[in-house]
């Protein structure tokens, strides 16, 4: 049954975005974020003009075998009912996305317990990495839509409601998040053993069953991403889902686990491993330098050895680093750019104490209200961290709850994991709707010791 108040949070989420959105054509900001959208919109254009999903080139459309196609379709989709080019619907459709995904994080935090619920979703409603990353045109917004509701499925599973359908269909939502971001590529080889985990501890199922329950979804995900593997070898010789990898994996991994904390060695790496392609590409045969991958297969072999070079202490670090910087930025972090306000960010401070580097930066900004935004939704962000650990403790300590919270937290370390030392808030966004969820948990525990939260009914799960 849908509580009464989830209605007036679900209005309250279209009007935070409708008018953080004009806000930023109010002060000249731009849903176009840049070469990100630019390969998206590319292919979108390419779609509605041609129907073929590519790109236009001198010889006509190259079919793209980089970009996944869920969200270029979505676009074109867009720009065939409004015009294209029309970034304002896009980002305006977005948010009735966003308003699908809300649901769904209500409907997860129900499966765990109802009065999880209400809080997640409001909590949801004026998160500020959905308001940034729904006001852009890129995927962060469809994916997190079609995760959501395969997370949603698991959870009520778990439960116990319709469970192989409920697996079916999370296996369907996860394929079309995978055809969304090539990030899911490896979501299997956690989604199986969390899931049998938390299988084991509702003490509902066998052995036997819990394997075959938790195989469900990962067979589901590897049936819908065959064809395009399949049809990539058929074609092209190669046995991928995409060519991103290779360039992701020199460009951005290598050069971030090099120099963790800010990833500077970025163009130094480039301009150092650009030769070695070249030089190695020129040393293929002609047949070879037609391959549609052979230039991603050399990236892909060069970042590894470059990692390799690191040696593990580095390559540890560098993961360790990307993580915690994945954890500890605020989303408002893209508000400035969206706003085309100045980045005087406390770090950029000059000073050689604390408390000096922050006598500075109120200095510096006591003018610029988009600064103080950002502090307060960082040191917000900074206690939230600390209310979902106490979240993370109360739900591995309830038996209840300890099945859902064993799913939440494996899907958190996942997309850590995957992410490796490139810390950004956008790549925390698949990670953020469980976080929501464990800090309600979090949040229940302190104020059910201060008698200011009702306490849970065993009927209310």
């Amino acid at each position: 049954m849908i509580h009464r108040w989830l209605i007036p949070i679900l209005l309250l989420a279209a009007i935070v975005r409708v008018g953080y959105q004009d806000s930023m054509l109010h002060y000249g900001g731009s849903f176009h974020n840049g070469s990100d959208s630019g390969k998206y919109l590319v292919i979108a254009e390419t779609i509605s003009e041609t129907g073929q999903f590519g790109r236009m080139s001198a010889n006509g459309v190259e079919p793209e075998l980089n970009r996944m196609p869920v969200y270029p379709y979505f676009l074109a989709g867009i720009f065939n009912l409004f015009g294209i080019g029309n970034l304002t619907a896009v980002v305006r459709i977005q948010i009735l996305v966003d308003l699908m995904t809300i649901i769904g994080i209500y409907l997860s935090a129900t499966a765990i317990r109802r009065d999880l619920a209400i809080p997640s979703a409001l909590i949801a409603a004026i998160l500020p990495n959905f308001l940034v990353h729904t006001s852009y045109v890129l995927t962060e917004n469809i994916f997190l839509l079609f995760f959501v509701w395969g997370t949603c499925a698991i959870l009520w599973a778990l439960r116990g409601r319709q469970t192989p359908w409920m697996l079916i269909g999370a296996g369907i939502f996860f394929t079309l998040s995978l055809y969304t971001r090539p990030v899911m590529m490896f979501f299997p080889l956690f989604l199986f053993p969390s899931l049998a985990c938390a299988f084991y501890f509702t003490r509902k199922k066998t052995t036997w069953g819990i394997i075959l329950l938790s195989v469900i979804p990962v067979v589901v995900m590897v049936v819908g991403a065959a064809p395009r593997v399949v049809l990539n070898y058929a074609e092209h010789g190669h046995v991928v889902f995409t060519s991103q990898s290779g360039g992701h994996l020199l460009k951005w991994v290598y050069p971030c686990l090099r120099t963790p904390w800010s990833c500077s060695s970025h163009g130094v790496a480039w301009d150092e491993n650009s030769p070695i392609i070249d030089q190695r590409f020129d040393a293929l045969s002609e047949s070879e330098k037609n391959g549609a991958f052979a230039k991603d297969v050399l990236m892909r072999e060069l970042g590894m050895q470059r990692i390799a070079e690191l040696g593990l202490s580095q390559i540890m670090a560098g993961m360790a680093i990307g993580a915690i910087k994945n954890m500890i930025q605020t989303g408002v972090y893209e508000t400035l750019t969206q706003f085309n306000q100045p980045p005087t960010f406390f770090s950029a401070m000059p000073g050689d104490s604390f408390l000096e580097k922050l006598s500075n930066f109120v200095k510096n900004n006591a003018t610029n209200y988009f600064m103080f935004a950002w502090a307060i939704a960082q040191l917000s962000l900074m206690f939230a961290r600390l209310i979902q650990i106490n979240g993370i403790w109360q739900g591995l300590s309830d038996k209840h709850m300890r099945p859902y919270c064993i799913f939440l937290i494996a899907g958190i370390a996942y997309f850590l994991a995957i992410n490796g030392p490139i810390g950004n808030p956008k790549y925390r966004i698949p990670a953020d709707p469980a976080l929501i969820i464990l800090f309600v948990m979090g949040l229940n525990s302190v104020l059910q010791k201060i008698n200011l939260w009702p306490k849970s009914r065993l009927g209310d799960r």
